[in-house]
C-alpha cells in the first residue's frame, strides 16, 4: 500500500479493457499456450505502475509486491505459502540458513550458492554487502531516498559484513527479533546494473534474481518473462503480462471477452455469473484489514467510549454477506483471522445500536456528532470502497453520527498518510486497506507509542508488550505477547473494525496449478496454462 499514482475514471478503464488484444476461446477458456508459449495475462486493480526499483515497488501496494516485486526480485528470505491452509511462514530465499544470537543482535546468514541475477552477475556475499550499502550509505551513487523509505528495518541495522564468500553477518543496533521476518521484501538487485545505471536505471529496467525477469513496460502494460536460470527452478509460465484495469467492471469485461486470463479483486456481484459461465473463482480469508483509522488526537475520537460506540453501531455481517456477498468476513477485533497472533476469544464488537447510543450519551454526545473521513476511491485491496463506505455512513447515521465522505486519489492518500504520516486537519480519520502481516510494524505505524502512528494512538501497556516481543527470540512466546497487546488495543478501539478481505479472484479454466493461500503473496512458479 504507498504509491504516487493517479486513479483513472471508470469509463477510461472500461475503454482500456475493450481495446486489449483479443484472444479466442469459449466459455471460461481463452489464453493458454500460443506461438508465444505459456502466457498468463493478468488484469490488475493498480491504477498505475510503481517505481520498479526494489523497495519502490511497495508504492504499488501489496499488489505491486505480489505481481511484480516478488517475481522480479528475491530477498534473503521469502514468505512461504505452499501450505494454503495455514498463515504464511518465513522460508529461505537468497539465504538458505541463519543463526541468531541469544540477545537477537547478531544474525549470521548462509547465502545460497549458484544463484545469479538475470544479467549473469553472481549472487554472493559481495553482492549482498553492496546491496545493503546502496540502501544504507547516502554516499553510494545508487542510493535512493524513495526506495529506502519503504525499508524502515534498515534503520535498525548497525553493520553488514562479509564472513566468507557465502557468509553474511548483520549486527543490529539493539535487540530485534523480527529481522528475518522483515527481510522478505528487502529485495536484492544486480550490483552490475546498479553500478552501470544507478537507481534511475533500476526503476526503469530492473535487474533482479527472481523467477521472472523484466521485459517491457508501457503506461498500461508490464511484461515479465521467465528466468530459466532461477535457483528455484524455471517457472512453468513463459510470460506474465500485467494490465492496469483499476475499475472493477473493466476487469470483469476484459475477462469475459477473454482479453485477460486472470483478474485481481473480482467484483462480488459478478462472481456467481462468472462461475456459471465457466470461469474459475477463488477466495480465502487472509491477513488484510478493511476499516477506518480514527485520529485519536482530535475530538471526539480522543474518547474511547466514542470509538467503541462506532464499533457497536455498525452491522459488519450485513456488509460482509449482503454487500460483499460473502467475499469478506466480519472483523470484530484488531487481529485478522489469518494472522498467526489471532485469538478467537478476543472477538469483541457486535452489532448493538442501543449500546452505541448509550456509550455516546455517556461520552457527552447524546445527539451524535459529525466529521469528515477520506477514503481511497480505487486501487490495490480497496474492495468496493464507495458502496462500503456509504453503507457505514448510513448505519452510523442511525445513531446520530453524520459522516462526510471524501473520495480520495490513491496518490493523495499515500502521500498524506504513509509518506507524511499525517491525517488531513479536516478529517477525523481515513479508510484504507492494510495488512497486519508485518508483525514488526505493529508497534510503529499501526498503533505504537514511538511517534510513528498516524492515528496518534498510544497505550503504554500494549507498547510494553510489543517492546518485549521485539526482543523475544522464541516465536511462540513472541506471538503470545502480540496477542496480549492486541487485546488491549481492541478494547481501546482506535479503529473502526469492519471486515477482512478474502481476495476474490476470477480466471479462465485454462489457468492451472493455482490454489489460493491465506496470504496476499502468490507463488506463480507452479501456475501454467492449459
Amino acid at each position: 500500500m504507498r504509491n504516487l499514482i493517479r486513479t483513472r475514471l471508470a469509463g477510461t478503464a472500461i475503454a482500456i479493457a475493450l481495446t486489449l488484444t483479443a484472444c479466442a476461446g469459449g466459455g471460461g477458456g481463452g489464453g493458454g499456450t500460443s506461438a508465444n508459449g505459456q502466457v498468463l495475462r493478468i488484469g490488475s486493480s493498480m491504477p498505475s505502475f510503481p517505481n520498479l526499483d526494489t523497495g519502490g515497488i511497495t508504492n504499488g501496494g501489496y499488489e505491486g509486491q505480489r505481481l511484480i516485486g516478488n517475481n522480479i526480485y528475491d530477498g534473503l528470505t521469502r514468505w512461504e505459502v505452499s501450505d494454503t491452509s495455514q498463515p504464511r511462514k518465513i522460508g529461505p530465499g537468497l539465504a538458505t540458513a541463519w543463526k541468531v544470537s541469544n540477545d537477537s543482535t547478531v544474525y549470521d546468514f548462509t547465502l545460497r550458492e549458484g544463484a545469479k541475477f538475470t544479467d549473469d552477475t553472481p549472487w554472493n556475499a559481495d553482492a549482498a554487502v553492496y546491496n545493503f550499502d546502496r540502501y544504507m550509505n547516502k554516499e553510494n551513487p545508487a542510493y535512493s531516498a524513495a526506495v529506502i523509505g519503504n525499508y524502515p528495518v534498515l534503520s535498525r541495522i548497525k553493520s553488514v559484513e562479509k564472513t566468507g564468500d557465502y557468509g553474511l553477518r548483520i549486527t543490529m543496533k539493539q535487540p530485534y527479533a523480527y529481522l528475518v521476518d522483515d527481510l522478505y521484501n528487502v529485495y536484492m538487485a544486480s550490483p552490475t546494473s546498479l553500478k552501470n545505471s544507478g537507481a534511475k536505471g533500476q526503476s526503469q529496467h530492473p535487474v533482479g534474481s527472481g523467477p521472472f525477469k523484466f521485459s517491457s513496460i508501457s503506461s498500461q502494460e508490464l511484461v515479465l518473462e521467465k528466468n530459466d536460470k532461477w535457483w528455484g527452478g524455471a517457472p512453468k509460465l513463459d510470460k506474465i503480462t500485467i494490465t492496469l484495469l483499476p475499475d472493477n467492471s473493466a476487469r470483469v469485461a476484459a475477462l469475459r471477452a477473454k482479453r485477460v486470463d486472470w483478474i485481481e479483486g473480482a467484483d462480488p456481484d459478478d462472481l456467481a455469473s462468472l462461475k456459471s459461465a465457466g470461469f474459475v473463482t477463488t477466495q480465502k480469508a487472509f491477513d488484510w484489514i478493511w476499516g477506518w483509522v480514527l485520529d485519536v488526537s482530535k475530538k471526539p475520537f480522543n474518547d474511547a467510549k466514542v470509538r467503541q460506540a462506532l464499533n457497536y453501531a455498525i452491522d459488519r455481517k450485513a456488509i460482509a454477506d449482503d454487500l460483499m456477498l460473502g467475499t469478506a468476513v466480519p472483523e470484530t477485533q484488531t487481529v485478522p483471522q489469518a494472522n498467526p497472533a489471532y485469538d478467537a476469544n478476543d472477538n469483541t464488537y457486535t452489532y448493538d445500536p442501543d449500546k452505541a447510543k448509550q456509550l455516546l450519551t455517556e461520552a457527552g454526545y447524546p445527539n451524535g456528532f459529525q466529521f469528515s473521513l477520506g477514503y481511497i476511491s480505487s486501487g490495490s485491496g480497496t474492495m468496493k470502497p464507495k458502496a462500503m463506505n456509504e453503507a457505514l455512513q448510513a448505519q452510523l447515521a442511525k445513531v446520530g453520527v453524520k459522516v462526510n465522505l471524501v473520495p480520495t486519489d490513491f496518490s493523495v492518500m499515500i502521500t498524506s498518510i504513509w509518506v507524511n504520516k499525517k491525517i488531513p486537519a479536516d478529517w477525523g480519520g481515513y479508510n484504507a486497506p492494510f495488512s497486519m502481516g508485518n508483525l514488526s510494524e505493529w508497534g510503529s505505524f499501526n498503533f505504537g507509542c514511538d511517534g510513528q502512528s498516524v492515528s496518534h494512538y498510544c497505550n503504554r501497556d500494549a507498547q510494553k508488550l510489543m517492546d518485549r516481543a521485539q526482543t523475544t527470540a522464541d516465536e511462540t512466546q513472541r506471538l503470545a505477547l502480540l496477542t496480549r497487546a492486541a487485546r488491549i488495543v481492541t478494547a481501546d478501539a482506535p479503529w473502526l473494525y469492519v471486515v477482512n478481505d478474502t481476495a476474490p479472484r476470477a480466471m479462465t479454466k485454462n489457468v492451472t496449478g493455482f490454489e489460493q493461500p491465506m496470504s496476499w503473496w502468490i507463488n506463480f512458479n507452479t501456475i501454467s496454462m492449459s
